[in-house]
């Protein structure tokens, strides 16, 4: 899938994510200086610090904003790590508007609001748009975590298919390429072996997107972000869209499942998009 149609579906849907809160008052964890690591290292430390979970769940606040226009709503979103992601999206009392879901092998988005929906394989999918980004990318964009394109699971000797430098005294970077569709992305590492920005580009197109966390709170020993601010950029067009948690609850015993009443119509990506952004 294309970066365009990346950018469309998190206009779309705005996918986003939530873990356990804590029962306390937030303490934000603070950076730290860089420690000089060989790569090996820094990469096993980083690995080392993700969160570990089985399922979470969050309510979210919500800002978009295009040129001018703006729009700020309420969300809920639940994962299951590794099988599911569904993001229910309810910008008025409650009412849900639109619901995504995705997991390993399809892709559903219910449009409330018009009684439309849009389902798809990611195999037919990738046939249109190859390109190695899936829904594991996707789930660790949500949750903080490192990923390699095209892999399902991250291991400790894949450092050796990232270059790494070290920005300032503040942040590391690692640096690779998509080897089928030649997008460029990396990930800056704080002092605490957090991952501070994802950042995707596609050369040739220019398009491209920024994924900035901040207010790492703690979470069962280990801090996760509970704020991330993404930029998606074109030739023509900028979105930014900001997002914070509460009521964040991890490793609840829940599944995910989602199915499409039989009086909606079956749409396009693109249909929705109009939809959302003519609104």
């Amino acid at each position: 899938m294309k970066i365009r149609n990346i950018i469309s579906l998190f206009c779309a849907s705005a996918l986003i994510l939530g873990l356990h809160s804590c029962k306390s008052k937030r303490q934000i964890v603070a950076a730290t200086l860089v420690e000089e690591k060989v790569d090996v290292d820094l990469f096993t430390d980083i690995l080392n610090n993700q969160l570990n979970f089985k399922t979470f769940s969050s309510r979210l606040n919500m800002n978009f904003s295009s040129g001018t226009k703006s729009l700020s709503s309420k969300a809920t979103l639940r994962i299951v790590k590794d099988k599911a992601i569904q993001l229910s999206v309810q910008p008025l009392f409650g009412v849900e508007m639109l619901r995504l879901y995705a997991d390993p092998d399809s892709l559903v988005l219910l449009d409330r609001m018009n009684k439309r929906y849009v389902k798809e394989s990611i195999e037919d999918v990738k046939k249109v748009y190859p390109v190695g980004f899936d829904y594991k990318t996707l789930q660790s964009l949500l949750t903080n975590q490192v990923f390699v394109s095209g892999q399902t699971d991250v291991i400790y000797s894949d450092y050796e298919k990232f270059s790494t430098g070290q920005l300032s005294d503040m942040h590391y970077l690692l640096k690779s390429v998509d080897k089928e569709s030649g997008i460029e992305y990396s990930f800056t590492i704080d002092g605490n072996d957090r991952i501070a920005l994802t950042h995707l580009l596609e050369p040739n197109d220019n398009y491209s997107m920024n994924w900035k966390y901040d207010d790492f709170v703690k979470e069962t020993y280990k801090s996760f972000p509970h704020k991330m601010d993404v930029a998606l950029a074109s030739a023509n067009r900028k979105v930014n869209v900001g997002m914070e948690f509460s009521g964040i609850t991890l490793d609840d015993d829940f599944d995910l499942q989602i199915s499409v009443p039989g009086s909606y119509t079956r749409a396009t990506i693109s249909d929705i998009v109009k939809i959302l952004t003519n609104n």
